[in-house]
């Protein structure tokens, strides 16, 4: 059972600044706060990860595969492990190349090449169902890394199914409900610790977790999240409704100024930073419009980093924007973040340039 997860949501403070900060979504402990346990719905869109705190050892074969040491299939240079599989039996499939076909063979091996063509190791071409080696740089048995299942553990977001990051995902059997002075509530355990790709969560959705009917536990029983995380309330394998979040809207802050400032430079470009990372196709013209129009255009796209929009004022004589002139711009319902989710609604700013 899902006994807590933790999850990062951005709120205002008593001071009316926005801030961050790492909550029970889901279940609560006897050493947290009231504020540290409550229902999400502002989740933050970017920079964030759900713990989600188990009762009970799960089967870490059906969560995270090792390193082999070339591509052994269409999904990259990693192998799941079979159940029954001991550190022998990796520790066999670790070998040197050449004595492999003798060390690593059976159920239990690891690592085996299923590409049709073969698998290039240096030089050397392994044919298919034969084995290709664990990455066992240091020699000590084991493989060197993993790396956290496609399709294993997973975040839903209304229609949106969340892009995982497998290297920065992982499975964690440590761990207990003491809280150690290290890590405090981030090291309850044992965990599955689930990271977006950089583009993070979408905006303004209900989001909820979705597991793979094969992720059970040491008994071969499936996840379920049973109310509020009480354990005692029991739960049915499979159904984990119980637990949800909603992720933060969309929004919009000057970057380079606040809105109603004066004394704004005529020639500088100026930048506005969004609480998730914009569709590049979304910025245009056509979604942020300036008002009065600029002597000789602007050039708006979304900057470098996904969640800064950039606006550069066109070449004019003698200046790119008037002196002493109030501008508005207007970011439109067009914008969107990766995910397609609009701003809720239009967001102004007003400037007044410098002499």
């Amino acid at each position: 059972m899902i006994t807590q997860v933790r999850v990062k949501e951005t709120y205002t403070t008593t001071s009316s600044f926005i801030s961050t900060r790492r909550v029970f979504g889901f279940g609560t402990h006897p050493m947290a706060k009231d504020v540290d346990a409550h229902p999400v719905t502002a989740a933050s869109a970017v920079g964030n990860s759900l713990r989600i705190i188990m009762d009970e050892l799960l089967v870490g074969n059906n969560l995270e595969e090792i390193a082999c040491r070339s591509a052994i299939n269409a999904n990259g240079a990693y192998s799941r492990v079979p159940l029954g599989t001991t550190p022998d039996d990796v520790a066999k499939c670790a070998a040197a190349q050449d004595v492999l076909p003798r060390t690593c063979q059976g159920d239990h091996a690891v690592c085996i090449c299923d590409i049709a063509s073969g698998c290039m190791v240096g030089n050397t071409m392994i044919a298919q169902g034969a084995p290709v080696g664990v990455n066992d740089v240091n020699q000590d048995g084991a493989a060197d890394d993993t790396r956290f299942i496609q399709g294993a553990v997973g975040i839903q977001c209304g229609t949106v199914d969340v892009p995982i990051d497998l290297d920065m995902s992982y499975w964690n059997p440590s761990g207990n409900q003491q809280v150690p002075a290290m890590g405090g509530f981030e090291a309850l355990g044992p965990a599955i610790v689930l990271v977006p790709q950089t583009n993070g969560l979408p905006t303004n959705l209900k989001c909820g977790l979705k597991f793979d009917p094969a992720v059970v536990d040491k008994q071969g029983e499936g996840i379920c999240a049973p109310a509020n995380g009480d354990v005692d309330a029991g739960c049915s394998a499979g159904s984990v409704e119980a637990f949800s979040f909603s992720t933060e809207k969309l929004t919009i802050s000057g970057g380079s100024f606040n809105s109603g400032m004066t004394g704004v430079s005529k020639n500088d470009p100026v930048l506005f930073i969004g609480n998730a990372a914009f569709d590049p196709n979304s910025i245009n013209a056509t979604t942020v419009t300036i008002t009065p129009a600029p002597p000789a255009g602007t050039t708006i796209v979304r900057d470098a980093m996904p969640t800064r929009i950039k606006i550069t004022w066109g070449g004019a004589t003698p200046t790119p924007l008037m002196p002493l002139t109030e501008y508005t711009i207007t970011f439109t319902t067009g914008v969107t973040d990766t995910f397609g989710q609009p701003l809720p609604e239009a967001v102004t700013f007003t400037f007044t340039t410098g002499a």
